[in-house]
């Protein structure tokens, strides 16, 4: 059986492991908590409550971790909904479990700050441009019909999803890269759990009055 070791104790991986049902929710934002996850099969929606709607901010997969927020600012307040976007097995850990892991393995501990940045900067990209598609959606489509409304979206027949395209430039289309951190504009990771898509599948540009396709 594999085993973990954790501060000079070892645990069988059962013992960490939890399990969850695609479609679970295995935390809600203010929750309270005491533990963190790294993602040992499936994927992971995290999404947050922006004016009252949820802002899906990233798709998590296997090797990811998530929930470390309640345990590294000692709030055990959850910063985010997460949800099993299939059956997930993951890790689970006590603040305890995570202290002794990172004086055991310091550099553990610099690339979970590494990956808090990428997820910083993506975050803060995905909100401006949150912010201006909600200005976007305000305006009226072009005149007579011609060109592209400021609302054209992609749509997902299956699952009945839309993803708001860029009205101006270069939308990528795709799925989240947990080794670059990078996330593109349209991320199929959630609807794609065989992985058919790649990581740089499309990119649709909006030129001209006109939508362009090409594959990456």
């Amino acid at each position: 059986m594999v085993k973990v070791r954790i501060g000079g104790e070892t645990h069988r991986l059962q013992e960490l492991l939890a399990r969850f049902p695609a479609g679970a929710v295995i935390f809600r934002e203010g929750d309270l908590g005491r533990e963190m996850f790294i993602i040992q099969k499936g994927h992971v929606r995290i999404s947050l409550s922006v004016g009252g709607r949820e802002q899906e901010v990233a798709v998590l997969e296997k090797g990811d971790f998530f929930g470390e927020m309640a345990l590294l600012d000692q709030s055990p307040a959850r910063s985010a909904t997460a949800v099993a976007v299939e059956a997930v097995e993951a890790l689970q850990l006590r603040s305890t479990d995570l202290d002794l892991l990172l004086r055991r393995k310091p550099d553990i501990a610099v690339r979970m700050m590494t990956k808090l940045s990428e997820r910083l900067r993506e975050t803060n990209r995905r909100f401006e441009e949150l912010g201006a598609r909600t200005e976007l959606a305000a305006l009226a489509p072009a005149p007579g019909g011609q060109g592209i409304a400021a609302s054209a979206v992609l749509a997902h027949d299956a699952s009945g999803r839309l993803f708001p395209l860029r009205p101006d430039g270069d939308t990528t289309v795709g799925r989240h890269d947990p080794i670059t951190g990078v996330t593109p504009d349209v991320d199929l990771s959630g609807l794609d759990p065989e992985r058919t898509v790649s990581r740089r599948h499309a990119t649709i540009r909006a030129e001209g009055g006109a939508l362009t396709i090409t594959e990456t």
